[in-house]
Formats: C-alpha cells, structure tokens, sequence
C-alpha cells in the first residue's frame, strides 16, 4: 500500500504503453485498476462481517456473533492502517524506501524546535529560543521519520506530506523531559547529532500520543 502512489505516478507516465498492453492481452481491466482492487475489497469486508454478526445475534448465536464482531473490528484496523500507508507514500522529497522501514509502529502531530547550535560538552540539551513548529512523526521499526505538513483540501484529516530528516532506531537516543516539561523530549542521534525538541500535543486524532 504504502508503493501504491509511485505505482500510480509511474502507470500515468507510462498510460499509452500499459492501455495497449491491456487491449492486446484481452484484459478486463488496466494494471492501475488490478492494483487498487484489494484495497478496495479490504476496506468492503467490514459490511460483510457486520451483517453476519448482526444475524447470528438475531438467531441467537451469541458466540459466533461476538466472534464476527471481532472478526470486523479487525478488518476496521486494517483498512485504517491501510489507508495511513497509502498517505504515507505520498510523501515528497523522502530519499527512504519507506517499504522497507519495516513495520509503523506509532506516528503523531508533534511540535518541533530545532536545537542546532545549542551544543555544550558535545551534548545539545539546552533549548533554543526558536519558534516551534507542528510537524508529524512516524516510528518504524527500523527508522523514525519527522515530516512537515501543509492542509490537504482534498483530505482534511491527511495533510500533504514532506520530509524533513530522518533518524535509524538503532541510533536514537531520547532524553525523556527537557527542564521540568515531563511532556516534552529531545531526540539525539548517537553521533551526537540532533534532530529535534519534541513536545506532546493534545491533537492527535486518535493515531498516537507520542508528539514531536
């Protein structure tokens, strides 16, 4: 899902090429309408499960209701975490291969303030006076990714999207408060180098309580 984006861009670079391939193979429908149909099927199971569990509890299968209902709960999780990966892969100007960061962990609005030249001893714990900024931040397994956002007037709830830095897991250091701010956090590279002040928000619409 979160490749469905490039694939788009590429099959509309390249649209005369894969139309006459479908129209020499006999094919019913183009590669980009092959690509967006299990999405789609994903996110059509939901009124499925929910009938059946609605069903079994009119018979009086309450087992088997209950089972479905979990059953659809789970589908529900999937096409929400499916649609956050296809925003995801819309991200601009992002030199990762956001595939193979493994697994998203967490992700979050965060407010941001740059510590760049705030350094003492090598170690850069005293805040800036800088302006913080909101941003989101995305935790993989494997790396953690800080974008800058911009309003989407097509989808309100999935802003535009670009990459502003990145951080490997296995180079992350976190120093839990700043001051006596339990709800803010630093965030250092091991070869002291900072990414960013992190400070907890309020507004997370439901994804995540970590903010930068």
């Amino acid at each position: 899902c979160i490749n469905y984006t490039r694939s788009s861009i590429i099959i509309e670079q390249s649209i005369k090429f894969f139309s006459l391939y479908q129209f020499n193979k006999g094919l019913k429908l183009r590669v980009d309408g092959m690509l967006i149909k299990p999405i789609q099927r994903l996110t059509r199971y939901h009124m499925f499960l929910s009938s059946i569990s609605k069903t079994c509890k009119e018979l009086g299968f309450v087992k088997a209701s209950t089972d479905f209902a979990s059953a659809c709960d789970s589908i529900l999780s999937a096409a929400s975490h499916t649609n956050t990966m296809m925003w995801i892969g819309k991200m601009e100007n992002c030199p990762l291969d956001l595939s193979g960061q493994g697994q998203l962990l967490k992700h979050g609005q965060v407010l941001t303030r740059s510590l760049a030249g705030s350094v003492k001893k090598g170690r850069k714990w005293s805040t800036s006076s800088q302006k913080p900024s909101f941003c989101h931040l995305f935790l993989f397994q494997q790396t953690v990714v800080l974008c800058r956002t911009s309003e989407n007037c097509e989808e309100q709830n999935n802003p535009h999207l670009y990459y502003a830095g990145h951080i490997s897991v296995n180079q992350v250091r976190v120093r839990d408060t700043v001051g006596e701010d339990q709800n803010t956090f630093e965030v250092h590279k091991l070869e002291n180098v900072k990414l960013s002040v992190m400070e907890e928000t309020n507004t997370n619409k439901g994804k995540s309580n970590n903010k930068s």
